[in-house]
């Protein structure tokens, strides 16, 4: 079981109940993909992006595998995300994780937190071979 997040609800919707919809089963209809193990449906996947006039992609399906993958991992955890996307933590570890504009954007704003705001700070100095701990307030 897999849940159907909003965005994608809300556009198979808009699809199924829209006045030109046959409110069939499935959105694309695929010749031969009954047979699932014989099916490649990258080609005809290519055709209609072709067809809808939007840039391609390479290779699609990976791709959007990675980022729901991604996704679901930063919103509900690592279990969910191998439960849903069905895979281990191994393989999204050497495979699926990655970083997004958006990490790069939140680490471009992070501020280190004060030292002065963590108290007095505590440091090892060796002199003469002997070691001795020292307490400085910066």
């Amino acid at each position: 079981m897999v849940p159907i997040f909003c965005e994608l609800k809300e556009e198979l919707e808009a699809l199924y109940f829209s006045e030109d919809s046959e409110q069939q089963e499935f959105v694309v209809n695929l010749p031969g993909y009954s047979n699932r193990e014989k099916a490649n449906i990258g080609p005809t996947f290519g055709r209609i992006v072709e067809k809808a006039g939007l840039l391609t992609i390479e290779r699609p399906f990976d791709n959007m595998r990675m980022s729901r993958s991604n996704e679901v991992y930063r919103k509900f955890g690592a279990f969910a995300e191998s439960q849903w996307i069905g895979h281990s933590s191994r393989v999204r570890a050497d495979h699926y994780l990655m970083l997004t504009d958006e990490d790069f954007k939140l680490a471009a704003q992070w501020k280190t937190p004060a030292l002065e705001s963590t108290g007095p700070v505590e440091r090892t100095e060796r002199k003469q071979g002997k070691s001795s701990l020292m307490t400085a307030q910066v």
